[in-house]
This record gives C-alpha cells, structure tokens and sequence, in this order.
C-alpha cells in the first residue's frame, strides 16, 4: 500500500486525507501545532462544502442567506434570498472532527533537510509528501497582512458583509459568530494603517480579542504544485480572502488524480477552480501594476448588477460574467 504523508491539518490537508480514506493509500498527517483551526479566520466556507466533508449540524453556527456590499463605508448592495448561499461554521471544531476520523500526528514538525523529510528529527517514510501547511509555507511576498476583531457587535446572524475602498488595495469583513461579530481587514497597508481603515467599524463596539495572520492573495503557485494543496499553494480568492472552500477542493482534484494515476498540476489547471483563482489574482496585480485603477474598480462595485457582483465574489463565474462585470477595464 503506497504511504503519503499529508503536512499540515488545515482545510486542505484534513480533506486529503479524508478523501483518501479507505482507498489504497496509507494517509498520515503531521501537524506541527497541538490541535487544529488555529489559524484566525472568519468560519465561513460556500454551499457545497458540506456535501464533502463530514459537517455535524452542531458544528453549523449560522446559514448565509445574504450579502452587504460596501464601497468606503458606505452600503451599495443588499442581496438577500430565500437560499442558502453558505454556513459559518465553528472551523476548529469541524476540523477536529475530521481529524478523529484519519490519521493525525500532533506536535509534529517536518522538516526538509538535504532533499530529505523529517518529522521531530526523524526521516519520513513515505512515498509522496504533499504539503498543506498554509501561508506559513509561503514567501512573504506571496501574502498580505490580515487582522480580525472578535467582537459583542449584535449582527444578522444570516448576513456577511464586505467592505471596499477607493484608497486601499484590500477588503474588510464582518462576519456573525456566536455571541457577537468578527471584523477584519487584510490588504495592502501596513498593519497600523489597517488598525485605522477598520477603526469606525469597531470603535463602538465591545472588542473581545484582537489576532492577526497573513493571507496569500497572488493566486496558485504553478512551481509549487507539484507538492503542495490549499492556500500552501495559492488557493485563495485574492479579492475576499476566501481559503477554506478552495482548499477543500483542491484537495479534492489531489485526491481524485492519486487514485487516478494522473498528474495533479496538469489536472489542476484544467479545473475551473484554477481559473477562478487565477482572475481574482490577475485583476489584483493589474491594479497593483497601475493597468486598471481602484476608481475603476469602485465604479464597477457600484454600478453592476449586484447578483453578477457576488457571482464574481465568490468564484461561481464565468467568462461572460467577467466581461458583463468589467467590460474593457480588465479585459
């Protein structure tokens, strides 16, 4: 039986080897941390995700059945519906849950010394290392700053909100969580300058803890597919921030080429996830090259059909969408 050894018990990795449970891979997952969800993120993953992997409804914290879209604090949509569009879910608890379910080893450090891999200074034995280790993995410059409040704020517990701005390359959240509200922002600032960006949002609110991580937001790393899945090779939405279900998917298509025999990067590119990705991190660097403006982008916020807005934000696009949705400023 062919041995992988998965590093990283994030969104990514724990679906990997939940997918490939009961097939003929022996699947271990090293996790450097003692538990896992440690990561400081908003919870919220898009409808689907829960067809994938083993969701308790305990673990379910709220259904989104709505969206409000701001342009420098100022609300431009309002999009509500009687479906249910995502969940927040309680990550650290789901992702245990998976966790009981595979093969994890806590505390669990791997290094790559030589070519060679090793966990608590002890080689490997494996037949494929594939990692899922998150923004830790990555360049610096490959991620933006983030930092998240946990709040008191009485938010509707059905509704997420984003928030964009005319002078930040970047996005700001609020997102419901049992007893209160996590509001953030990540972008292209220095941390201070997020501090004060976010400060309305939050100066009267009851603030419980403030914590911080970085976000990949260049889209998927080509090099590194080869031996990686999840945000530890890109797969962020660049424009939102969101990770959790990319992750999960990718690690879905890995799954699915290891049992298939076929080349993962090939399979990967092919997929409508890798396209996706890659547009919301193409409109963001042509913004940070100066080709389109922030103006521009704020001019399309306003102006656009408000389902094509979210259809785009949230990565369920096609070509046709990008092109009602932008026209000649991107393309």
């Amino acid at each position: 039986m062919p041995r992988a050894a998965v590093v990283g018990a994030g969104p990514a990795g724990l679906a990997l080897a939940w997918f490939l449970k009961g097939t003929k891979y022996d699947v271990k997952v090293y996790e450097a941390l003692d538990q896992p969800g440690r990561k400081p993120c908003a919870w919220g993953v898009m409808e689907g995700v829960e067809k994938m992997l083993p969701i308790s409804k305990e673990r379910i914290v709220s259904e989104i059945r709505g969206f409000k879209i701001y342009l420098n604090n100022k609300l431009i949509h309002d999009i509500r519906t009687n479906r249910t569009l995502g969940y927040i879910i309680d990550k650290p608890s789901m992702l245990r849950d998976v966790a009981e379910k595979v093969d994890v080893s806590y505390s669990s450090k791997v290094v790559v010394r030589d070519g060679k891999y090793f966990v608590n200074d002890k080689p490997i034995d494996a037949d494929e290392v594939i990692f899922a280790s998150g923004h830790y993995s990555l360049p610096k410059d490959f991620t933006i700053p983030a930092i998240q409040y946990l709040t008191n704020a009485k938010v509707d517990m059905e509704v997420v909100e984003f928030y964009f701005y005319s002078d930040l390359l970047g996005y700001a959240w609020v997102f419901p969580e049992q007893g209160g509200a996590k509001i953030g922002i990540g972008g292209y600032a220095p941390v201070e300058a997020l501090k004060e960006k976010l400060a309305p949002m939050v100066n009267d609110k009851p603030l419980r803890l403030l914590h911080g991580a970085r976000v990949s937001d260049g889209g998927v790393i080509d090099d590194r597919l080869n031996d990686s899945i999840g945000e530890a090779a890109g797969c962020v939405y660049a424009m939102t921030g969101e990770g959790i279900r990319p992750s999960i998917l990718s690690a879905k298509i890995r799954a699915d080429s290891m049992l298939e025999g076929k080349d993962f990067p090939s399979q990967f590119k092919k997929s409508n996830l890798y396209w996706t990705l890659q547009v919301h991190a193409d409109i963001v660097k042509r913004v940070k090259r100066g080709d389109a403006s922030l103006s521009g982008f704020s001019r399309v916020l306003t102006k656009a059909d408000p389902e094509l807005v979210l259809k785009v934000a949230l990565g369920n696009f096609g070509r046709l969408d990008l092109i009602k949705l932008f026209g000649r400023m991107i393309f």
